[in-house]
């Protein structure tokens, strides 16, 4: 799938939920809509990221995820047998691979949580994080 592929399914999903759900006025269901279908998005990047190996990490253009891991592993497994490894990379590629071991890192931190966390819990965790999107894009 595209990138923007995902985009409608996600915003489909989106509206799924606000029409499910049933209540926000009409002139914000949208706006509710595409903000869940960013959550949406955001989860699915992180908790799936071999999923979107074909695409950038971010929006911007540059160099597919799968390639980044691949830089990334090579230079971790370049630290394990020299103390200060080459990393003269473009600075998209450098940004991709910061961004890709800030996902590995919150995947790492919240491993516990996916596992342990209650129904209940989680939907505070995301109503919180909805709520710091919104105020984000404001």
């Amino acid at each position: 799938m595209a990138r923007t592929d995902h985009r409608i399914l996600f915003t489909a999903l989106g509206f799924l939920a606000v029409i499910i759900r049933g209540d926000v006025q009409g002139d914000k269901q949208a706006l509710r809509a595409t903000t869940i279908a960013k959550l949406i998005e955001s989860f699915c990047q992180t908790s799936l990221p071999e999923f979107f190996a074909s695409e950038p990490l971010s929006d911007s253009l540059g160099t597919s995820a799968a390639e980044i891991s691949s830089l990334l592993e090579n230079y971790i497994a370049e630290l394990h047998t020299n103390a200060a490894p080459s990393l003269a990379q473009d600075r998209q590629t450098l940004l991709q691979m910061y961004e890709l071991l800030l996902i590995q890192k919150a995947r790492h931190e919240q491993e516990a949580f996916y596992l342990l966390a209650p129904d209940e819990v989680i939907a505070n965790r995301i109503l919180e994080l909805a709520h710091e999107q919104i105020q984000r894009e404001a």
